[in-house]
């Protein structure tokens, strides 16, 4: 053994047998507990360290048959080539026969299947949450859907961080995470909402752990397709990576058909010509580089970069489909994403700028200005109290934004905002892909107020949340493409 061989990965060496082979196969054939009381002895014996031995020794033992056993189905690609569009069709249309399923949601579900089938090829890979505001939303069937459509699909309902990794980096599984509201409640220490974050992006899809008795460092991967299903919002950077379908309890009337979880052979020819599709298309959606719909954020974008990439060589209608889904989903998240308390005041001065079209604006003008906006929370911003010029300063001070001052007081110019209104407010409706109204009421200041005190802060970092819905209609997504 050289100084090369030594500082090789453990996974990657073999063990050089050449003098002591005698002595590997007499301790090959020692019983597993004469073994263990042994082994610090033979290691010194044969000059290795004994976590290295172990790994000798396990390499040359028999496997018993059910450590030997892959737990996860390898399917046969489908014998002939698949037309996509005609398969993407039919991988939504399933997931309908079974889900109730908010506008938008069936055809990027049936996109994200086929992400799932050729992840291998992508830098990003978006999480797919299923969330409910209730039980019987039908998120557990949706998820078995998908299960049912995916490759090497892994149930876990409840899973240590230790053995996700481990399991991901041996078998390559799908993902299946349900009861995610116990799941990472349970993740005291963030471990697993980490792990699920950090497999979002291939560069950084990996946790460092010491492994074996010499405690060694070692890399495994967390590089896997993965869906979240729980009741209530994902965490904030959870659903920033992942594209979020939105149950909700089906009406009277409404009906699917139940789905038998005895019966997931019956999607057996899906799984087969999904294999076949990605197998046969994995260069092309590697060399990928879609056009991304403009008014999705930077991380939508990311996330929606593979969705694309699959809609464009599958072609038919589904690259104005797909491109409208994403649009309208992120809408709905952004209609019902909180705000910090520090945008909401970047939006209300916005409009007061804009309506009082004057250069400056004093403190106290400004202030008097805020409360009276009768939708904002303002005049109520503390135990009933308004917010005050110093709280107001406050807020703003984060994002480089401070009160001049001359012998009258302090003011505010409308050109120091332009570079937080740039940053930090939404580009509006003229770089959407569809249209939006309003589904809801707008919210009194009341409910603006207990919004943000929900999150259990009204500081710079309190979170506020309108309540309003939205409504996608269809767009013209043939002009971008």
């Amino acid at each position: 053994m050289n100084a090369m061989t030594d500082k090789l990965h453990p996974a990657e060496v073999s063990f050089d047998v050449s003098q002591p082979e005698a002595r590997l196969a007499e301790i090959v054939k020692m019983s597993a507990l004469d073994y263990e009381k042994a082994r610090e002895k033979l290691a010194e014996e044969l000059g290795v360290r004994v976590s290295y031995l172990d790994r000798a020794i396990a390499r040359m033992r028999p496997k018993a048959e059910d450590e030997a056993d892959d737990p996860f189905e390898d399917v046969e690609p489908a014998a002939d080539p698949v037309d996509g569009a005609a398969l993407l069709t039919e991988l939504q249309a399933t997931i309908l026969r079974f889900c109730i399923l908010p506008e938008h949601s069936a055809p990027l579900m049936a996109a994200w299947v086929l992400h799932a089938w050729a992840h291998d090829g992508f830098d990003i890979s978006p999480v797919l949450g299923i969330v409910s505001p209730e039980k019987r939303c039908g998120k557990t069937t949706a998820l078995s859907v998908v299960s049912a459509l995916t490759p090497r699909a892994m149930h876990a309902v409840n899973i240590s961080a230790s053995v996700l990794f481990r399991v991901i980096e041996k078998f390559k599984p799908t993902v299946m995470v349900d009861e995610a509201d116990t799941f990472l409640d349970a993740d005291k220490n963030g471990d697993l909402r980490g792990m699920l974050n950090g497999g979002h992006n291939r560069l950084s899809a990996y946790v460092w752990r010491s492994h074996g008795d010499d405690h060694e460092p070692r890399r495994f991967k967390v590089w896997a397709p993965k869906v979240v299903a729980k009741i209530g919002n994902l965490p904030d950077t959870l659903e920033d990576r992942s594209l979020v379908v939105r149950l909700r309890r089906k009406r009277d009337g409404e009906k699917v058909e139940r789905f038998r979880a005895d019966r997931i052979n019956d999607f057996l020819h899906l799984r087969q010509k999904a294999a076949r599709w990605a197998k046969d298309n994995a260069l092309t959606l590697a060399n990928a580089d879609p056009l991304v719909p403009e008014a999705l954020h930077d991380r939508a974008q990311d996330n929606a970069r593979c969705i694309c990439a699959i809609a464009d060589v599958v072609g038919g209608h589904w690259p104005v489909t797909i491109r409208t889904a994403l649009v309208g989903m992120h809408q709905e998240v952004e209609a019902d994403e909180p705000q910090s308390a520090g945008v909401l005041l970047l939006r209300d001065l916005a409009d007061i700028f804009e309506a009082k079209r004057a250069e400056r604006i004093g403190s106290t003008d400004l202030l008097n200005a805020l409360c009276a906006l009768e939708e904002s929370p303002w005049s109520e911003w503390r135990g009933g109290r308004p917010i005050s010029t110093r709280g107001i300063a406050k807020l703003l001070k984060p994002y480089g934004i401070t009160p001049a001052q001359d012998r009258i007081g302090s003011f505010y110019r409308p050109t120091d905002f332009a570079d937080a209104f740039n940053r930090y407010l939404s580009k509006g409706a003229e770089n959407t892909a569809t249209s939006t109204t309003s589904a809801t009421h707008a919210a009194t200041a009341t409910e603006k107020h207990n919004k943000i005190n929900a999150n259990g802060t009204c500081g710079a970092y309190g979170t506020y949340s309108d309540g309003g819905g939205s409504k996608s209609h269809s767009g013209a997504w043939e002009r971008e493409i």
